[in-house]
């Protein structure tokens, strides 16, 4: 049980989740393999955009201003129609990881909303702004499956 401290609203709940279909697990590891492929490439410009609009949604901050947090102007900027290597990777730990709340939350909204608040488990920083980094990526993804499989955070 919750202690009352700890709890949390029905809307900031992730869904109940007591055992993944081997069909959801092959999913989540061929997403994570097309975006692994889709960041050496080099992510499309068009679907980071459309990605930081989606995560901006539910963020006090506008769409470039989200943006400029993980992907610098200079950057942003510079690539045309396909973002460079570094940019490209954090563009590609965002949606991997929008997937996974996602997944958690069972809907975009909750799952977005979730990325841009603060987290006592992150040192009251937003998951997303954690994302520019690949070890700030890893912390959320343990984070999220701290919840999904209920271990106490």
């Amino acid at each position: 049980m919750d202690h009352p401290e700890t709890e949390r609203s029905d809307e900031a709940k992730p869904a109940k989740r007591h055992r993944r279909a081997p069909a959801a697990k092959g999913r989540v590891r061929r997403v994570a393999v097309t975006l692994a492929l889709e960041a050496e490439r080099g992510f499309a410009k068009a679907d980071a955009t459309h990605l930081f609009a989606r995560v901006a949604a539910t963020s006090p901050l506008p769409t470039g201003k989200l943006r400029a947090e993980l992907i610098p102007d200079s950057s942003w900027k510079r690539a045309r129609k396909t973002l460079g290597p570094q940019a490209s990777q954090t563009a590609a730990r965002l949606s991997h990881i929008l997937s996974i709340a996602e997944r958690i939350w069972g809907n975009e909204k909750d799952a977005t909303a979730w990325l841009n608040s603060p987290h006592a488990e992150l040192e009251g920083a937003a998951p997303i702004s954690l994302l520019r980094t690949e070890a700030g990526g890893r912390a959320v993804e343990a984070l999220l499956a701290a919840l999904e499989f209920g271990f106490p955070v």
